[in-house]
């Protein structure tokens, strides 16, 4: 933990934290490669990689859906996103002022939405001949992100006290469970296409649900300035039980789909998002710590970028022909190299102090 006095940092940073957050860099870097590379059942293609470690419905877009660990990864992204955002908009708020506070939640969500274009505008009118409006706006992962950051600034701001603020969350979840139960809008599924339902943003509210809980979780963690194990004691590993518990009883009655981010999804990511941050809370009191994650989790963005957009460039330059008879050389090329590439970079800015932060 560095010492604010020193660092002129608004707020101590925790390494057991940026843990945690290399943690998930390192999810979506391994889905981007199992997701490239899962192959067409109906078409024949093979299939490359651990389907463990790829979205479900990659391999079978079926009701319900197939739903794996990495279908979490985009809201337990944003749960952490709510977590540390916070800690720092609070900070600028109470020790700079509104205005301060303003202009770091806006150069976040702006620097979420300039990723947002690039992949959604410039991306999309080079491959597929024009921009998706609603995968830059809201459909989008850097536009669902941006929006779930937006939301824990704003409703951290209003309402001050997180045992409250929680209860939005519950509220907007409990919202987005009806609004997918009825027949009054448009799912991400084919068979209601014929209906001309209503566009709803239900991804994006989904994510905006869990960004929220990660706000909440923020606070909770400094309920007690010189006890943190007090806010996970009564509020944070609690917390995570409940939604468990809530997580396996809503998947009994609105079974899971990732892109509309049903109730029981929400849930998972937060009791996911809690268990982990306890985890590596306890790894850093009992001295385990692994270097190469606290390096991906100060530069979170940037390596969560890079993995999006240059790496995907990479996997186009890979005979996948040869990759199917050569498992080993699949490992090397697919499964090591680029967390390596991006281990190094990640690094090389840490030892350099270099930091985008999010």
């Amino acid at each position: 933990m560095s010492d604010e006095s020193k660092t002129g940092e608004l707020h101590p940073r925790y390494d057991w934290l940026d843990q945690a957050r290399g943690f998930v860099v390192l999810m979506l870097i391994t889905s981007m490669a199992t997701g490239e590379f899962a192959g067409d059942i109906v078409m024949g293609e093979p299939i490359l990689g651990p389907p463990m470690y790829n979205h479900g419905y990659d391999y079978y877009d079926g009701i319900p859906a197939i739903i794996t660990f990495i279908d979490v990864g985009q809201p337990l992204f944003v749960f952490v996103m709510g977590f540390v955002g916070y800690t720092a908009f609070m900070s600028r708020l109470r020790k700079r002022g509104a205005r301060s506070a303003s202009l770091y939640a806006a150069r976040r969500v702006l620097l979420l939405y300039a990723l947002a274009a690039l992949d959604a505008i410039l991306l999309r009118s080079l491959t597929r001949g024009g921009p998706d409006w609603n995968m830059f706006w809201y459909g989008g992962t850097f536009s669902g992100i941006a929006l779930g950051s937006l939301t824990a600034f704003v409703t951290s701001a209003i309402i001050r006290n997180a045992d409250r603020r929680v209860l939005l969350g519950i509220a907007m979840m409990i919202i987005h469970a009806l609004v997918y139960e009825f027949p009054i809008s448009d799912h991400h599924t084919w068979y209601d296409d014929v209906l001309g339902l209503t566009k709803f943003p239900l991804g994006a509210w989904g994510l905006c649900s869990v960004a929220v809980f990660g706000s909440c979780f923020g606070q909770w963690f400094q309920m007690d300035k010189d006890d943190p194990l007090a806010g996970f004691q009564k509020r944070i590993a609690p917390a995570s039980m409940f939604a468990m518990i809530a997580a396996y009883c809503m998947e009994w009655i609105q079974p899971s789909e990732h892109h509309d981010l049903p109730i029981a999804l929400q849930l998972m990511a937060v009791y996911s998002g809690g268990l982990m941050l306890t985890i590596f809370f306890a790894f850093g009191k009992i001295g385990v710590r692994f270097p190469l994650l606290s390096s991906f989790g100060k530069n979170l963005l940037i390596m969560f970028a890079l993995g999006g957009f240059v790496v995907s460039v990479y996997w186009d330059f890979l005979p996948k022909d040869l990759l199917q008879t050569e498992p080993l050389l699949l490992l090397l090329l697919v499964g090591i190299a680029p967390i390596a590439a991006l281990g190094c970079l990640a690094v090389w800015l840490d030892k350099r102090g270099i930091m985008v932060r999010a």
